[in-house]
């Protein structure tokens, strides 16, 4: 139930309003992560892995995003790039298996983002590529191992003409590439959701994800049907600093359902820490 070779699943969550894209500049998005986890899934079941087996692990990811004053079919054009350094280590007292790793993770790249803007609505649409650069193949290692294309698209619906209480939703569509040993993980779909009001420069809401794998997994030792899923729901809270043209979000997700593919699934808890910064 090891055979499924990619690196220990790591939610990176997103929250409310982020399926609205800034005013034209340059921004600087450092997120802290710290996921822990509980538990694992025997892989094709929502049934738990007997004995003390958990993990860590820990990221500091960061992005950037430019937004451009060109205007795309009305929509602002802007593109972002990701990149991630990860700690993660592990310990399945089940098989009496340690293991740890530090290293740079897969990074993003992201030529396409989309944003209109409305009175009441905010719509956004992006698309890129995580590469696979990351080393991989340990179950600790900051790699998946393979290619990931990824779709994406959201909106922000604001309930009042002053746009202070909102509701969003963001959407990916993830297609997977194979790994060095033949291995397709099945395509995802992932939505990012957050309810929340703000209060001058503080806002507070309810936010969660949910990821659903859509089809099979293909190669060796893969389960035919066997459908990951994960779902979460939590908090964040964020404040913004005005002088500095900056923003601090705390978020916390409880992960309370899961289930696995044709590999161990975890399940845990995820706090995470942004600033965000404008140029």
């Amino acid at each position: 139930c090891l055979a499924s070779a990619a690196a220990l699943y790591m939610p990176v969550a997103q929250a409310m309003d982020d399926a609205t894209t800034p005013p034209p500049g340059l921004y600087h998005l450092a997120y802290l992560l710290n996921y822990r986890v509980s538990d694992f899934r025997l892989p094709g079941t929502e049934q738990r892995l007997p004995g003390d087996n958990r993990a860590t692990v820990t990221a500091v990811i960061n992005r950037v995003i430019w937004m451009s004053d060109w205007k795309v079919l009305g929509a602002d054009y802007g593109v972002d790039f990701i990149a991630p350094v990860t700690r993660t280590s592990l310990k399945f007292n089940s098989f009496g298996l340690q293991e740890s790793s530090t290293g740079v993770g897969d990074v993003y790249l992201g030529p396409l983002i989309l944003g209109w803007h409305t009175p009441r609505w905010d719509v956004s649409v992006g698309a890129g590529w995580w590469l696979d650069n990351g080393r991989s193949g340990g179950l600790a290692d900051p790699g998946r191992g393979y290619k990931t294309a990824s779709i994406n698209g959201g909106a922000t619906y604001y309930l009042d003409e002053g746009r202070t209480a909102s509701a969003s939703a963001m959407l990916h569509l993830e297609r997977n590439g194979k790994n060095d040993v033949g291995f397709r993980f099945g395509n995802n779909l992932k939505i990012d959701w957050g309810v929340g009001k703000r209060w001058g420069l503080l806002q507070a809401g309810v936010v969660g994800y949910s990821q659903w794998q859509l089809t099979d997994d293909s190669g060796p030792a893969a389960l035919t049907g066997a459908h990951s899923a994960h779902h979460a729901a939590g908090a964040q809270v964020s404040y913004i600093f005005w002088p500095q043209k900056a923003m601090l979000r705390a978020a916390f997700f409880r992960e309370f359902n899961v289930r696995a593919g044709s590999g161990l699934a975890t399940r845990g808890n995820l706090l995470r820490l942004t600033w965000i910064k404008a140029f």
